[in-house]
């Protein structure tokens, strides 16, 4: 390039225990080792963002960009913004929640996601071409008329954590690390708790991350009382990393019960960790893992809590996925990704 390229990023939401706010901050800077000049906007900014946003209303004061880029993960009047302005558009697309999983417990939330699938199906249109994170949500692109779309997992910043061998007298503990919401099945890990615990009397479960839906997780916690496992369940609600990197470090089992992905950080986090993983065979996960972990093709809690079961009674099945696990945790190092992002942005910026 000939001159310093001008490129403004748009997110609907900056955070920075958000895996697509991590993202969004790794991009911009790797768009500044590029040599561009980019600024990010978005409709709100949390303080532990790491990066400073504008407002993105106050984008219209801005000189026109040479390319937006758009992270896109959820309904936003940030799309409707960019549906209006004529700049070469790209899409870097990490999926939505369908609004079917929410509707039954935060209507409005339901609502946004339905409003969401009818604007990224305009932005498809628009979109000169797209990023996406995973095969699976670059067929939904392909599925809405968007041809050009280059796979480029998400950039993560956080370092791995490394666990430490659980002891033989330690509770056998899984692990789950997401929001409390319904596409999540927090409902599955608490039944699948209850029914291992008829061979594992001690085994706990934590989840961790922030709640989505309050009257799901009241529902959650009514569940817990009901199965009598108010002393084996912890809601571990937003967590700092290091104290992340403690429930990682200390679990015996990483366990997802969950029936819409379109990647799944905390896999890949839990591969790091050398944590055996149990996971739903559904939407983006068996790609993410990878033939690493069991996946579990049945609804419901009991192939969740018979996989589970044969972690803890098999040590060579055990030490079998904690060592493909690591292996499938370096293809997904932050910088073998941020240079997957460069090759796929090089081209994008060249053509502006």
């Amino acid at each position: 390039m000939s001159r310093r390229a001008v490129v403004h990023q748009f997110t609907a939401v900056l955070a920075g225990r958000d895996a697509v706010g991590q993202h969004t901050v790794a991009v911009e800077r790797l768009l500044r080792e590029m040599g561009c000049r980019t600024t990010t906007f978005a409709a709100h900014t949390r303080r532990d963002a790491g990066l400073r946003a504008r407002h993105f209303l106050e984008h219209e004061h801005y000189p026109a960009p040479d390319l937006i880029l758009y992270q896109m993960s959820t309904g936003s009047p940030v799309a409707d913004y960019l549906l209006t302005r004529t700049e070469p558009l790209i899409i870097d697309y990490h999926n939505i929640t369908p609004a079917a999983a929410f509707e039954p417990w935060e209507r409005h939330v339901g609502a946004e996601l339905a409003r969401a699938r009818r604007q990224l199906a305009r932005m498809a249109r628009r979109a000169r071409s797209a990023i996406a994170d995973s095969h699976y949500n670059a067929a939904e692109l392909h599925s809405l008329g968007l041809r050009d779309v280059a796979v480029v997992p998400v950039i993560r910043q956080t370092p791995p954590v490394r666990s430490r061998r659980p002891k033989s007298s330690d509770a056998p503990t899984m692990l789950f690390v997401g929001r409390v919401a319904p596409n999540k099945r927090h409902e599955d890990l608490i039944g699948a708790l209850a029914l291992l615990q008829e061979r594992w009397p001690a085994a706990r479960l934590v989840l961790v991350g922030e709640t989505s839906s309050i009257a799901y997780e009241s529902a959650l916690r009514k569940l817990v009382e009901h199965l009598g496992l108010r002393q084996s369940v912890k809601f571990a609600g937003s967590v700092s990393q290091r104290v992340l990197d403690s429930h990682y470090a200390s679990a015996s089992v990483y366990v997802s019960a969950s029936t819409h992905e379109g990647f799944c950080v905390p896999l890949i986090e839990a591969m790091s960790a050398r944590l055996p993983v149990v996971a739903r065979a559904a939407a983006a996960v068996p790609e993410t893992v990878g033939g690493a972990g069991l996946l579990v093709d049945s609804d419901g809690p009991l192939g969740l809590s018979e996989a589970v079961d044969r972690v803890l009674s098999d040590g060579s099945l055990r030490g079998a996925l904690v060592e493909r696990g690591r292996r499938r945790s370096e293809v997904f190092d932050p910088q073998t990704v941020r240079r997957q992002m460069r090759e796929a942005l090089e081209p994008l910026l060249a053509a502006a």
